[in-house]
């Protein structure tokens, strides 16, 4: 399932760098900032489908998203494209949240594992989100999630992929947008399964 994800976020990577140069396949809805958000939060995506962070690009990642949050705040307080950015921001803070246990947590054990996909990734998130109420032996404690901020981001991802999924097979709406909803949907679908692996 890991490997299935991280190949449909590489086709979204490639999909939004062809939009950059494609004007046929823009929309009113997709300005060319959201584009860049979303080649770096599926490239990122892929990434970490196919193996785990260290801390210190964990640490980069989340400084990331945390600016791609507050930059989405920003334009949805100022009605820019609203729906466009709403979307943004689920997913910079669904980012930030998959992220900070990893970030947080002594920089020996993502690394430790050496295992690829689902394993990888599992171990290192779930391992991270937990070190905290189990106590760590060496360095300092992840940072612990509560467990209602992770089901209110997956429920929030799930009806982004609801909302996309709906959009695009809209038959009324032109190609590029139900594509564009397709490629929303494609990374909702990833980020649930993140967090569902956060569990």
């Amino acid at each position: 399932m890991a490997g299935v994800l991280a190949a449909s976020m590489v086709a979204v990577v490639g999909y939004c760098l062809a939009r950059s140069v494609v004007p046929a396949l823009r929309t009113d809805q997709h300005r060319g900032d959201v584009d860049a958000w979303h080649v770096v939060m599926a490239a990122a995506m892929a990434a970490m489908l196919l193996a785990p962070f260290t801390q210190g690009v964990s640490l980069l990642a989340l400084a990331v998203f945390t600016v791609g949050l507050g930059v989405s705040l920003v334009q949805v307080a100022r009605r820019v494209a609203r729906a466009a950015y709403v979307g943004l921001a689920v997913g910079c803070a669904a980012m930030t949240t998959m992220l900070l246990p990893v970030a947080t947590a002594t920089a020996a054990e993502p690394a430790a594992t050496s295992a690829t996909g689902h394993g990888a990734m599992s171990h290192a998130m779930h391992h991270g989100a937990h070190q905290a109420a189990a106590g760590s032996s060496g360095g300092h404690p992840a940072m612990a999630l509560p467990s209602v901020l992770v089901a209110v981001l997956f429920a929030a991802v799930a009806l982004l992929l609801v909302a996309r999924l709906v959009q695009s097979a809209h038959r009324t709406g032109s190609l590029a947008g139900r594509v564009d909803a397709l490629c929303e949907a494609a990374m909702a679908a990833a980020m649930g399964y993140m967090l569902l692996l956060m569990g």
